[in-house]
């Protein structure tokens, strides 16, 4: 496992991570379901397999404000695994030992003794070491098609308001739309990212397509604070998708570093499904 493989996990996962919540739990999730495959199938015993699959929940629920201190320690009592596995002290304290080969121990006796305390990084960085970059691209690719959604609309939206801007500007507005119009002419011709959205272009560029995005938001809400009326509830970009600050942050500083699969006809492209 390399160090650029471990600083990805981490990126991702790890202390470096702005992801949180429901984007950081489903990554868990997905790191977990890894975890075990690669135990098992490196001969983890059927006790040691039963102790991980509750040292793993255990370690998603952890709260998020300790996560950054040390993202990888899951501690907890052999009398809470007993309780949570159905095994009795010995089939638990068995799968105990059988884990020791898979994770870090520091302090072997206490950790025998019943008071657990392991790290699962070497179990998460082991085998080809390309965890951290599975979990990027998952997250990636689910990020950019909520985004993809939300830009369609309000593609649409904006064209909706700019072909009836004469029969909707309000008094006094025809200066802000003068300026809405040249900003969006300025967008459309400048545009990196445009329909039909290639796979390629868009996640494996993630921090410029969320800049684009950014700015399509801007001129989004400016038309609907111009143009919307109420009585159609105008929603603002941000309710379209709404996109914690921590996703934002993790696309805006995103490196290109995922490679994508080989292109197949007819499925280079990122679909959005309504």
């Amino acid at each position: 496992m390399t160090n650029t493989a471990g600083n990805l996990l981490d990126s991702v996962i790890g202390e470096d991570s702005h992801l949180a919540d429901a984007d950081l739990q489903t990554l868990l999730q997905l790191a977990s379901l890894d975890a075990i495959r690669r135990a098992v199938a490196l001969g983890l015993g059927v006790e040691g397999a039963q102790v991980l699959q509750v040292l793993l929940m255990l370690w998603q629920q952890r709260p998020i404000s300790r996560w950054s201190q040390a993202p990888y320690i899951v501690a907890t009592l052999d009398a809470h695994l007993e309780d949570l596995t159905g095994l009795d002290a010995v089939h638990v304290h068995e799968g105990l030992r059988q884990l020791i080969g898979f994770v870090r121990v520091d302090d072997l006796d206490l950790y025998l003794s019943g008071d657990v305390e392991l790290s699962l990084e070497p179990l998460l960085n082991g085998g080809d070491g390309d965890l951290g970059a599975r979990l990027d691209r998952f997250w990636r690719v689910s990020h950019v098609r909520r985004r993809l959604e939300a830009m369609v609309e309000a593609d649409e939206v904006i064209d909706t308001y700019l072909s009836q801007a004469e029969a909707r500007l309000p008094v006094g507005g025809r200066k802000w739309l003068v300026m809405l119009q040249a900003r969006w002419c300025r967008f459309e011709e400048n545009r990196r990212f445009k329909p039909p959205f290639n796979a390629h272009e868009v996640v494996d560029h993630l921090s410029a397509f969320e800049l684009e995005v950014v700015e399509l938001e801007a001129i989004h809400d400016g038309l609907t604070g111009l143009l919307g009326r109420t009585c159609e509830y105008p929603v603002l970009f941000a309710e379209r998708h709404p996109v914690s600050t921590g996703s934002r942050l993790q696309a805006m500083r995103a490196r290109p570093h995922v490679t994508m699969r080989p292109v197949i006809k007819g499925r280079d492209r990122l679909v959005v499904i309504k």
